[in-house]
Parts: C-alpha cells; sequence; structure tokens
C-alpha cells in the first residue's frame, strides 16, 4: 500500500510551467525535449479575460503568478518556470533586484523554487561569463523591446546593438507580423528564428553573446545551427529558462540544443 512517503515511481522529477493566455505555449513539450527521460510536468495557463498582450495587462494581473505558484507548489512540483520575458519588466519600475526578491518570496512561501523566464536570461549570461551583448529582439513591439532591453541594462550588461525583425528587414511592418502570429499561433518559422539571431551577430560580431527575447521565437531547434554559423553563444528565452529549470531539478540535458544547455554536464536529480 502506497504512504505519503512512497518514493517516486513514475517521475525522477517533477516540473511546473506557468504560462500565458491565448497562446498555445508549448514550453512543457519542448521541456521534455531536453529533459531527461522520467521528467514529468504540470501546466497552468493564466486565466485572463480578453487578454490582448499588453504590459498594463500583464502588470494589472502580476499576482496571478503567486497564485499559479502556489497551486503548481501543491501538486508536488519540484521546480516551476514562468513563460513570458516581459512579465519581469511589464510595471515599468521592477528591475532585476525586484525580481529576484520576488521569487524568492514565493520559494519563501511555497518551498519551490519559481523562475521567471526574463530574469533567467539574466542568470544565463551571468553563468557564460558574457557582460556585452547583441539582442535580437525578434516579434516584440517597440514598448516590449524597450523593456526587456533596460531591464537586461539594469543588470549590468552592455548592449552593443538591439532590434527587432522589421529593423533587420526580414519583415515589411506590425502588420506582417500579425500575419505570420495569426497564421502560426505564435509559432514563428525556423528560418525567420535563426536569421534574426544570425543578422543580431552580424550587427555586433565583437559581442560576447547573442540574445534572443520572446519565447514565441522556439529557438531550441535552431540554437546549434545559430552557434555553428557565428561561433558565438545564443542565450534565448526558452533555452534560459529551461537551463535554469534542469539546473534547480540538478539534470542533465539531452545533447544537441546549444551551448548554454551543454554546460549541464551529467547530473543526477536532487
Amino acid at each position: 500500500m502506497s504512504t505519503p512517503h512512497t518514493a517516486r515511481r513514475r517521475y525522477q522529477a517533477h516540473a511546473g510551467f506557468v504560462t500565458t493566455p491565448r497562446y498555445f505555449d508549448d514550453s512543457p513539450q519542448q521541456f521534455l525535449q531536453v529533459a531527461p527521460p522520467g521528467t514529468g510536468v504540470l501546466q497552468r495557463v493564466l486565466h485572463i479575460p480578453d487578454y490582448g498582450w499588453g504590459l498594463d495587462e500583464r502588470a494589472a494581473n502580476f499576482e496571478l503568478l503567486s497564485e499559479a505558484a502556489a497551486c503548481l507548489a501543491q501538486s508536488h512540483c519540484q521546480v516551476i518556470g514562468q513563460v513570458g520575458t516581459n512579465w519581469v519588466h511589464c510595471s515599468g519600475t521592477t528591475g532585476p533586484e525586484e525580481i529576484v526578491e520576488f521569487c524568492q518570496q514565493l520559494f519563501d512561501e511555497t518551498g519551490v523554487r519559481f523562475l521567471m523566464a526574463g530574469q533567467c536570461l539574466v542568470e544565463a549570461l551571468r553563468a557564460i561569463g558574457a557582460t556585452t551583448i547583441t539582442v535580437a529582439n525578434g516579434y516584440f513591439r517597440p514598448d516590449w523591446s524597450a523593456g526587456i532591453n533596460r531591464y537586461l541594462e539594469a543588470a549590468g550588461f552592455e548592449i552593443l546593438w538591439a532590434g527587432d525583425l522589421i529593423d533587420q528587414g526580414l519583415v515589411a511592418d506590425h502588420d506582417e507580423k500579425l500575419a505570420i502570429e495569426a497564421a502560426t499561433l505564435w509559432d514563428y518559422p525556423d528560418h525567420l528564428m535563426e536569421a534574426a539571431a544570425v543578422d543580431a551577430h552580424r550587427q555586433a560580431p565583437e559581442a560576447d553573446a547573442i540574445v534572443q527575447t520572446g519565447a514565441g521565437f522556439r529557438m531550441l531547434q535552431v540554437a546549434d545551427a545559430v552557434e555553428e554559423r557565428t561561433g558565438a553563444p545564443l542565450v534565448a528565452s526558452d533555452i534560459a529558462l529551461y537551463w535554469a529549470m534542469l539546473s534547480e531539478l540538478g539534470l542533465s540535458a539531452v545533447p544537441g540544443h546549444g551551448s548554454l544547455l551543454a554546460m549541464l554536464g551529467e547530473r543526477s536529480p536532487t
């Protein structure tokens, strides 16, 4: 007969994801591509009726992150990852210190580490020793780009170049972005993601790292190609979050998804 203290049979680790409304967020599925066998995931989508993607809407619903973290912690998740890079700066007043404090507060309340994607970019860049960066803001709107770029600068990084798909000449205008998002459910095609990261490196080849912001760009599948073409490390929103979650769990990553995840090496679950 099982007891509350029975060792886990089916999973070696449990991970939780907090994801945004109105977006088929496959972060949990992608995480399982890089996590070792026996890793289990739960997903909790924030419920914000009539959500329209604005930073003001994220700021107004910021406390929903606490509620979601509590639910996932009670469901035995050992680490919780928050998807959506721009939540770290959505209020316009939070910087890295405030976000670290917020995440620590949730850890104190739930006993489970809460990792926010925007801050994971910071931690990953620090882990590889980067000080100068070139930023591919991808599909971001101007206020999203400005916010995350300020956040990265507040964390101590020097941005040598930053631009979105329009700046890079990869799409014509905002209407083309909207058309791509409607057609793909925000799952941007690989060729645009790779081209954006490679062009960001071309704009500032002396930068220590290429940064890609935004989970709508699924860089996991193109990370190796980008790094082979540029010779520079890629730190992307999705990859940085998975790296931080696996680090917290004490797990290695399946090879073949970029240098950041390769840093984890061989580990056993904590």
